[in-house]
This record gives C-alpha cells, structure tokens and sequence, in this order.
C-alpha cells in the first residue's frame, strides 16, 4: 500500500497549470483504483456507489448524495450544488480527542482541524479514506453492497502512538426532503410533514411523510443506524450543527456531545455518537449503515442482518467478485499502458454508471429533470452490450415502450417516478434504438428479440421488429422541401431548433444517420422474416445517399441542414458555422460519402477543427449568424455547442479515420481525449474535470478557458468511445456471422492482444503487426488452423478460442 500522504497547507494558493499531477493523483491499475493526494482539487472529483437500487454519489474528500432509485423524488441527503463551500454535504465521520476536544475528518473535509497525513481514493463501487492525526490512524470505506439498500460506512481505527486514547466518533448525514425541485419551492411547509425518531433497535428512522407525493406507496423510510452500542445521538440538524454554524464546526461536538434530540418538523438530519477507548496498538472497527426499507420491520430485518459479524466484509468481497466478473468480459494488453487503463477499467466502469443514471445526477446536473434520455440511453447500451446483454434487452424494450404507434417517441421520461414525458418530436431520436437492436443481436445470435412483444405508449403494441420499421416509416413521412429528413424540433444537436421553427429545416446529419440504420435494418428484416422490406430500404438509402452527394455537398465538406429559409447551414458561403463535425463524420459511417469525397470531407476536419485538445464541434463560432438579433445560438464563442471540443461528437471521428483506413489520425483522435493525457496537457487548474472519466466537451481555443473540461461522468462520449477503441482501433466486432477482427492502429504497435467472452466462450486474440501497416489483415488463425476472411465463427459455449492475427 502506498504511504499515506502530508496535505497541502489549505490555505495555498490554486494548483498551477505547471504542477506535476503525480503530486495529485496515481492510477493503481492493479487495484483498478485511482488514488489522491490532495483535497483541493480544481473540482469535487466523483465516484458513484450503487447497487442498481440504492445510490451515492461521492466526492474524494467526502462530499456527495444519497438517494433511493430516482434523486428527484427520493434524495435522501442534501448537496448543495453551485453554493460555497465547495462540495458540501456528505456522510461525515468525525473523530474527537475525549480528554482535548480536538476534532478532525478522516474525508479531510469538512472540520478546521485537518488530518496530519491524508489521502483517498476511487475504486470500483467504492471510495477509501486513509488518514491519521496524533497517533491515530483512520481508514474508511464506503460503499454500497448487494445484500442491503444501505451505504455502509466501514471505519477501522487504530491506536498508532503509547498511550490510550479517549475518542468520541460521531457519524453525520444531513437529510434532505426527498422531492428536491418541492423542497426547493415549499420547504417551509414540507418541513413540518417530516420526522426522525430513535427506534430500541438503536437506529434513527427519518419519515418523510409529505402530502401529495407522487408515489407515496413506494416512498421508504430511511435509517441511520450501527454495529456499535451507541452513546447518543441526534436528529435535528439545529441541534446537531447549532446557530451560524456548518458541517465545520458542529455545536453538539464542541459542546459536550450529541443532544438525544428528535424532530417532528424542522430540518432533519441523522447524527450517531460513539464513545471509544484504544488501547496503544489496538484497532476498532465501527459500521454505520445509512439505508432505507419499506416499514419498520423491514428496517429491524435489515439492521439485524447487517449487525451479523461477516455482512460488511461478505458485502464489499460481492460487490468485487460482480466487477471482477463483469470486467472479465472484455480486457486488453496493448503498447499505450493509459489506452489500456481506459479500455480495461474506466471506460466500461463510466459506461456502466451512464447505462444507470442516464444523464440524471452529477457534479453538474443537479437531477432535477432529465429522467431517461431515449436518444442518450440507445447509445448507452451500446457499451454494455459486451458485459451484461440481459440489462441490455430490458433496457431497449423499456426505450421501445416509449415509442408511438407513428413510430416517434418521448424524448425524456420518467419509469420511476411516473410524471409525464417531456413530448418534443426530434428528427433522431427514434432510429436510435435500431442500432442497439442489432449490436445485441449480433453480441448473442439470438435473433428472437426481434419476435418479442412490446407496447405502443399510445396503445396497441408491436414486436421489436415493427417498432423499428414504424420508426423507418415516420421518418420517411418526415421528409422536407429537398427531400432530406425534416429537423422536427432538433436533431442531435438541440441547439438547432433555431434552424427548423417554422418547420421546414431538414437535417442532412439526420439523413446521415438514416443510412446507417437502413443498412442495419436490411438484416433486421431478414432475420424476422421479412425480406420483401429490404427493397425499400436499399431504396430510401440510394435516394438519401444521392442527396447526400449533391446538395450536402459543399466542395470541401458536407453540409449540416437546410433552414427554413431554404438555405444551406454550413457552408463556405457564410461567415460563421462554415463547417460542422458531424456531418463530416456520418458520411464515412453511413457509407453514403463517395469514397473521394469521404477522404477530403475528414481531411477538412483535420485541418480546420483539430486541435490539441480535441476536434472542434463548429468553426468559427457563432455570434452573428443568421441575423445579429437572432443568432443560431446563445453559447458564448468557444463553449458548449458553439465551437467548443464535444468529446461526444469526436469518437465518431475516430470511428471515420479507422473506416478511411487511417490508423494513425484515428489513434491521435482517440488518444489526445483519454482524459489524464488531456489534463497533462491542458493542466490540471484548467482542465478541472476528473482525469480518469470523460467528459461531455472541452472549451475550445476561440474561448479564453481553452480545455476546461465539464460535465463529466455522465455523457454519450464514454459509449461511443468504448465502441470506438473496441470495435474499431483494435477492430474486434461482433457481427451476425460471429467475431469480426479488423484492427486500425497506428504503424509503430507492433503487437496487441485481447480477450473477450462471446456467446459463451473466451476468446484470446493476438494481433501481430510486423508489416508496421495501418490496416489490413494477411491471416487469421483459429487454434493454430487458418480460416477464410476476417470473421471468426462462433464456437460451442465454454470453449476456450484461440486467435492469430497477422497485419
């Protein structure tokens, strides 16, 4: 283990761009950990704590939420985003010097009195702290296990010094009002409907009991309790914290413990004191379990079961065995060790907790309102398909039952708290779903999805296929005055509603994606039995490739979208916008770019909005156009949809180079956005965002914060760029037919290796690149026996598959 760490003095200045970020932070690979040094990051670097049912995020100094399944009607702790300080409140521990009154965090944060050594760190559904002050040594473990609802708080102190040592150990969360938008708007009233009272069991039970609720039937009651007699306790927060106070420096803990208090109304909060006596080089360990159940027999259930002697250590070996397994899934041996960290942990780490929340709650996002994305989470799937295809299948039927018997769908909804959906028809969202259909299909070989039923949100129902051919037949109803896919409300690209409010825009991206989902559609058709459809797909797609080719046709690039006024968006004409990146890309995906023109189109993308930190969305910015009164978008120039680097949007760029050919642009592409390498190059002041998860986009050169990184964590760039590092670069992709294996790499790997479960049997795949080429496969060997072209059949389930490649 490596040594614990002395903080930096809290009062020095921001960490310069300069700072060598191993005084930072250090990936433990072997652990699949990343490990930190200080508390004062440039941002709260989050992890997520989750058993698919009980959540938390939390920071690497201890600030975070808590919530049960949705954090807009059941948020159990409070955070307060955007409000100073920093990264308040969390699950605080504090430790107190019986005989001086001393008192200090093993999370660093949040009291005056820090710890003399210190660090912490992020593992897979967990966060460690380790830290030590006057000869006692503090080690935390949070984490959320698969038995109970509950964070469990696993503290471990040890008397590191000769004498004995008196502590009072307080445990602290402060409840929030579970409807946070309600909270928010009528607190003065929803708090007199709450209440905390001490249960014999020993534990604190917090009721949140507030009228009209939207499911009051499911909302659960919240315990706070421990596997340690406790001493006192408390349940109002002014009891606890006092007047003109904060979580810094607690009343009750100056002044004599906690108080024995209860609430019934006020602001609730759930403090546990514990008296402990060390002997010199003893060591004591105190869990507290902060969790929810249905009724008060629920809780004495649960409490009892996690009071049993083995439940924390069995709870946190469960939850490493279920990610050791699902991460065995897929890992990689490759000559970049950090393309490698991402590929093997991170990145499928990230995906999966996308796959979870959507693009609900983060550091950024307070979860007030975005509920299930349908275009966000049809992407999603797409990097959890190779790890656990049944949460795959549930979640493409529950995006299918959003779907309209038109064929359009909801653009947000709401399975867990039941409101309404937010309704706006896209142009995009709908096709979506076709790509994550046969990505599943092609990852089992079971075409039997397709068969399965589904209802209509609007009534009726339909089998997976009918869904998405009636998704092909609205968007073929859609077409606007050029015969290209009308923008709706948007496309991808919200911002561009701006273009289409009269409803005549039409969007060639849209028409783009069109034709990468007909060509999957072909084999959809066929394999649900009906062939007689793929006559009308070829054609559709023939008639939008040629549109494509013509009027998207800019003689450098393609062009983004007609507008209503029947001109063209992006292109050389104008001033602004000349040049959008995902038309350039979508061409090449969509196979719909004439091969000449897919090459100039790209190599205008890499001469016009590459740059060190990433590919531009736009160039130039947008402050003008089209009418200085009414521009196309209210984003300063260099940020967010306007000329900024959206890391969502490159993968597809990386996608295109590696269909081009090109192995080492793609691989510059790809490798520039790995975010550690993108901080050592931004800076860790600018940069900010964590280093070991994407982000959504980096400001661009055209802003004065060039590389800020921001909204992290939950964003479709850590899909498309699993898929894009997987299937494209390395070029191992499930097929109908079996395992296709077609690397993209850059000249100088000389070698890479991968091994990947697949329809039941492990695959060990070494890829030799002596010719030192981009691309281009010589010879695929199957356990020592060459076969014909680049697609390994699939073989009987438990067998073990070994693969040869030669470049």
């Amino acid at each position: 283990m490596t040594p614990l760490h002395t903080p930096a003095d809290p009062g020095s200045k921001a960490p310069a761009k300069d700072h060598n970020l191993s005084d930072f932070f250090a990936f433990r690979d072997e652990a699949k950990e990343v490990e930190f040094y200080r508390h004062d990051m440039p941002t709260p670097w989050m992890n997520y704590l989750s058993n698919g049912t009980f959540h938390t995020m939390l920071s690497h100094a201890g600030g975070g939420v808590a919530f049960y399944k949705s954090p807009q009607i059941w948020r159990i702790t409070r955070y307060r985003f955007f409000h100073l300080p920093t990264d308040r409140s969390g699950p605080y521990l504090y430790i107190q010097n019986a005989d001086t009154g001393s008192y200090w965090n093993p999370t660093y944060e949040p009291a005056f009195t820090k710890p003399e050594q210190w660090k912490s760190a992020h593992g897979m559904g967990y966060t460690r702290f380790e830290a030590a002050r006057e000869d006692v040594a503090a080690k935390t473990v949070y984490f959320v296990g698969p038995y109970e609802n509950s964070l469990i708080w696993n503290l471990t102190l040890t008397n590191t010094g000769s004498e004995t040592r008196r502590l009072n150990v307080y445990a602290y969360a402060e409840f929030g009002m579970m409807e946070f938008m309600r909270e928010l708007q009528w607190q003065c009233y929803n708090k007199h409907q709450v209440s905390v009272q001490y249960h014999e069991t020993g534990a604190l039970i917090y009721k949140y009991g507030v009228e009209n609720q939207p499911k009051p039937w499911e909302t659960p009651l919240v315990y706070f309790a421990a596997d340690t007699p406790l001493y006192s306790y408390d349940g109002d927060r002014e009891e606890f914290i006092g007047s003109y106070r904060s979580e810094s420096n607690p009343a009750a803990i100056e002044h004599g413990g906690c108080t024995g208090s209860t609430l019934m109304g006020g602001d609730p909060c759930g403090a546990l004191q514990f008296k402990i006596e060390l002997q010199p080089g003893e060591t004591r360990t105190i869990n507290v379990f902060l969790g929810t159940a249905m009724d008060e027999e629920e809780i004495v259930q649960a409490v009892q079961r996690s009071r049993e002697p083995d439940f924390v250590s069995r709870s946190f070996a469960a939850l490493g065995a279920n990610w050791q397994h699902y991460l065995d899934a897929w890992s990689c041996e490759l000559p970049d060790r950090e393309a490698e960290r991402m590929i093997n942990i991170w990145n499928p780490y990230q995906s999966h907790r996308n796959f979870l929340f959507s693009r609900n709650i983060s550091f950024y996002a307070t979860g007030t309102f975005r509920g299930v994305g349908y275009r966000d989470t049809s992407q999603d799937i797409l990097a959890v398909i190779p790890f656990d295809t049944e949460a795959a299948r549930d979640k493409i039927k529950l995006l299918l039952g959003q779907q309209y018997g038109d064929g359009h769908v909801n653009h947000y909804f709401f399975p867990v708290e039941g409101w309404d959906p937010v309704t706006s028809i896209h142009s995009d969202d709908h096709l979506w779903t076709a790509l994550a259909v046969w990505d599943w299909i092609a990852e089992t070989g079971d075409a039997s999805l397709l068969q399965e039923t589904v209802p209509f949100y609007d009534g009726g129902e339909g089998t997976v296929y009918e869904h998405l051919k009636r998704a092909i037949d609205f968007t073929a109803s859609k077409l606007g005055p050029n015969g290209f896919p009308l923008m709706l409300r948007s496309d991808w690209n919200d911002q561009l509603f701006r273009v289409c409010r009269q409803g005549k825009g039409e969007s060639i991206w849209t028409a783009m994606q069109l034709g990468t989902v007909l060509r999957r559609m072909r084999d959809l058709a066929d394999l649900a039995g009906y062939p007689e459809h793929i006559e009308g797909y070829d054609r559709m797609y023939e008639e939008q490739k040629q549109l494509v080719n013509t009027l998207g046709w800019d003689g450098r690039w393609f062009r983004r979208a007609v507008m209503d006024d029947g001109r063209f968006l992006g292109t050389d004409e104008h001033d602004e916008a000349k040049i959008w990146l995902n038309a350039q890309t979508w061409a090449t995906l969509s196979g719909m770019a004439d091969e000449e023109k897919g090459r100039v189109a790209m190599d205008s993308v890499h001469d016009i909005l590459d740059t060190e930190l990433g590919i531009k969305k736009l160039h130039p910015s947008i402050t003008t156009f089209p009418d200085p009164a009414d521009p196309l978008t209210n984003y300063n120039k260099g940020t967010g949809e306007n000329g900024a680097v959206f890391c969502h949007a490159n993968t597809w760029a990386i996608i295109a180079e590696c269909m081009l050919g090109r192995g080492d642009r793609a691989y510059k592409y790809y490798r520039q956005l790995i975010p550690n390498v993108a901080m050592e190059r931004a800076g860790l002041w600018r940069y900010k965002a964590e280093p070991y998860v994407y982000a959504s986009n980096l400001f661009g050169p055209e802003s004065d914060k060039f590389g800020l990184a921001n909204v992290s964590w939950l964003s479709g760039t850590a899909a498309w760029m699993y898929v894009a590092a997987t299937q494209y670069i390395m070029g191992v992709k499930p097929v109908l037919e079996g395992l296709s294996i077609d690397p993209c790499i850059p000249q100088e790997w000389d070698s890479f290796s991968v091994k990947r479960r697949f329809r039941g049997s492990d695959y060990e795949i070494s890829v030799k690149n002596e010719s030192g080429v981009f691309k281009g496969v010589r010879e695929i060997r199957v356990d020592g026996q060459p076969i014909e072209g680049r697609v390994v059949p699939a073989y009987p389930a438990g067998s073990t598959v070994r693969v040869e490649v030669l470049m």
